[in-house]
């Protein structure tokens, strides 16, 4: 079995999912949301309300651990809901978010890495997000998701482009086309709530 080249699968996943994340980026308009509370409130009840039922879907696909991928190390929800606890919800009104039901439901673990290129490429975006909050009145407990893995998340994506790389060399088409409707689902869930 060979495996793919990584810059050969990430730039099919960039080219392959480019139009939808730049549509994302232009719904939520993050500038703008953080420079308003309940905005930023609304969006970050949003991402708990997708990455909490993903998640639990990624977990179940079988196969993670051939490639070195630890939800313990890199599951976003419990980020999420230290946010959401530092904006002022109670356990019992985060338990009353609503979780988003039309998820892609990834079987094998191409699936499945093609939608964690989704979550794990957010920790990127995450860096600039940083200095956006710097200047604004987000409480600093309020930020984990968007600080994620703190100064490491340069050597996580690293690794996680590693995963992909070791990838069978004809399994480009599945992690793509999970990837892209991961983006549309999650915009798609997000339009309307910030």
């Amino acid at each position: 079995m060979h495996t793919a080249n990584p810059s050969r699968i990430l730039n099919d996943l960039r080219e392959g999912t480019a139009a939808s994340h730049r549509q994302l980026e232009d719904q939520i308009d993050i500038v703008a949301v953080c420079r308003d509370g309940g905005r930023y409130r609304r969006l970050i009840e949003g991402f708990y309300g997708f990455y909490a039922p993903i998640e639990d879907v990624l977990e179940a696909v079988r196969g993670w651990e051939r490639y070195g991928f630890s939800w313990e190390e890199r599951a976003k929800v419990p980020m999420l809901l230290a946010d959401l606890g530092a904006l002022g919800l109670t356990t019992v009104q985060i338990a009353a978010l609503p979780r988003c039901g039309t998820l892609p439901r990834p079987v094998t673990i191409e699936e499945a890495l093609g939608c964690a290129y989704v979550l794990e490429g957010a920790t990127l975006g995450g860096r600039q997000i940083q200095q956006v909050l710097a200047g604004s009145d987000i409480p600093d407990g309020a930020r984990n998701f968007f600080t994620s893995y703190g100064p490491a998340v340069g050597e996580r994506w690293k690794e996680f482009c590693a995963m992909l790389g070791s990838l069978p060399e004809d399994g480009s088409g599945p992690v793509v086309a999970t990837a892209q409707r991961t983006f549309d689902t999650l915009g798609t869930w997000l339009d309307g709530r910030v």
